[in-house]
């Protein structure tokens, strides 16, 4: 089953053909092959798409094997982007969020099962609690909270301060049960963090860099406050409109341990080859196998574990992110059995799909797959609005099945017509001709099907196609 989820601070898709189809004979990946194919790739892809700069790091065992930039960091000054340059990791960084929650269980501060209320004082949020049923660590990190609550994204030169973790808490409230459906949860990950505070009597920056990073020998000066070294290391962010850049607002998010941190793909690979070496990086440990094993372990019959995704293909297990930001894009994809994995950014938002499609690629050359095509064009078509009557746009209301138990339901509200699939948010759709529409949120669109005048299903377009059939 495909899912599709449609976030903010990262878009987390699990699409059947972004995960390498490699078997399990070992081959021999061929390094000049893999530099001279991305090179050639990633220098068609930033021309056709304008997307200003991208960056990666292949990993293969417990070693970065290579890593590399391309493009500009500043495209007016045109300023080349380098292996020292720094992206925002959006929500790629969530693992790492949730490694610093398992760590203090490990110490034996609390137990990923224990109820949250229990570490916030007087910041417990409002749960169901009293009705036997509250939020746990894992259900926090896992995505099945239950909860809803605001965040904010705030352009640093309107010079306003975002709100703080302990008032976010205030604002949060029950939807439904944990533990029942999985609802991606950026509020949750700022909850994470606070009661990292909490829990550590660090600060969530001092303990990430003091407990994760340094261990790591990653030497960063501020992940979540970069220092003025780092600023002059930067990339600068960028929005693509009509396959161009455009620049874009340098912002500050009040749910910053959800993904809002600073970190070069060298950096972050050195995280993500101790999550495939069972803790381990250069002899130095982050977390025992046990715990390990738990984070990539699909939760509560999801798709998700404890701060990654979990793709279970053939006989193949795989970990996969994205993230988000304004101005950024992150991609991750790993096979856990061969400890091959990609960490790719670029400074474009909305570019996750074209960074797992790089990604995927790298992957497969890390396999030494010789069968290798190029990447068709992933230049993005822009789409028109056009305005429809709520009388129009009521024949598309229905539910529409996608897969045995995976649905899409169109709702509307006036002249807006919302789309909502099984588990995840609603997203507003946008029409741009007759029968077609599109999403601003990521890019795809859903074309409404007739039979003499008649609704009868749906198709739905992001990364491939996917038919449904009205059946309400």
């Amino acid at each position: 089953m495909k899912k599709y989820l449609f976030l903010l601070f990262g878009l987390f898709l699990i699409p059947n053909e972004s995960v390498s189809q490699s078997n399990q004979t070992e081959r021999r990946f061929d390094f000049k092959e893999i530099k001279k194919t991305l090179t050639a790739e990633i220098s068609k892809v930033l021309k056709e798409t304008g997307i200003p700069s991208i960056s990666l790091a292949l990993i293969k065992g417990d070693t970065i094997v290579w890593s590399e930039a391309f493009g500009y960091v500043n495209v007016k000054k045109q300023v080349p982007a380098t292996k020292a340059t720094i992206y925002n990791t959006g929500s790629n960084f969530k693992f790492v969020t949730a490694t610093a929650i398992m760590q203090l269980a490990e110490a034996g501060k609390l137990d990923i099962d224990d109820p949250i209320n229990g570490y916030l004082g007087e910041f417990a949020i409002n749960d169901l609690s009293s009705d036997g049923t509250p939020v746990t660590f894992r259900h926090l990190l896992s995505h099945h909270s239950g909860l809803k609550g605001p965040f904010e994204i705030i352009p640093i030169w309107e010079r306003k301060l975002p709100r703080t973790l302990e008032e976010l808490t205030f604002e949060i409230t029950s939807e439904e049960p944990p533990g029942k459906n999985f609802k991606y949860c950026n509020h949750c990950y700022g909850l994470a963090g606070l009661l990292i505070e909490k829990v550590s009597k660090m600060s969530y920056q001092d303990y990430i860099v003091k407990r994760i990073l340094k261990p790591l020998k990653i030497e960063s000066e501020g992940p979540v406050d970069p220092s003025p070294r780092m600023v002059e290391e930067l990339a600068l962010p960028y929005k693509l409109e009509n396959n161009k850049s455009l620049p874009e607002y340098q912002s500050r998010f009040d749910l910053f341990p959800a993904g809002d941190i600073y970190l070069t793909p060298t950096e972050m690979a050195h995280f993500y080859i101790a999550q495939l070496n069972q803790g381990v990086y250069e002899g130095q440990s982050i977390l025992n196998s046990t715990s390990i094993d738990e984070m990539q372990e699909a939760q509560f019959g999801s798709s998700y574990g404890l701060g990654i995704g979990v793709i279970n293909n053939g006989n193949e297990n795989y970990l996969q992110h994205a993230g988000e930001v304004p101005g950024f894009s992150t991609f991750f994809v790993s096979e856990k059995n061969s400890k091959r994995g990609v960490y790719i950014a670029a400074n474009a938002g909305g570019t996750h799909k074209v960074l797992g499609i790089i990604a995927n690629l790298a992957l497969k050359l890390l396999n030494g797959d010789k069968q290798i095509k190029p990447l068709a064009s992933l230049s993005k078509k822009e789409y028109k609005e056009i305005q429809l009557s709520a009388e129009v746009l009521k024949k598309y209301i229905g539910k529409y099945q996608i897969a045995p138990e995976f649905f899409i339901n169109i709702t509307q509200d006036g002249e807006q017509l919302y789309g909502q699939a099984t588990g995840q948010n609603k997203f507003e759709l946008f029409a741009y001709g007759k029968d077609k529409f599109f999403l601003k949120a990521v890019y795809a669109q859903v074309h409404f099907n007739a039979e003499n005048s008649n609704i009868t299903g749906l198709t739905f377009f992001q990364n491939g196609k996917t038919e449904g059939i009205k059946i309400e």
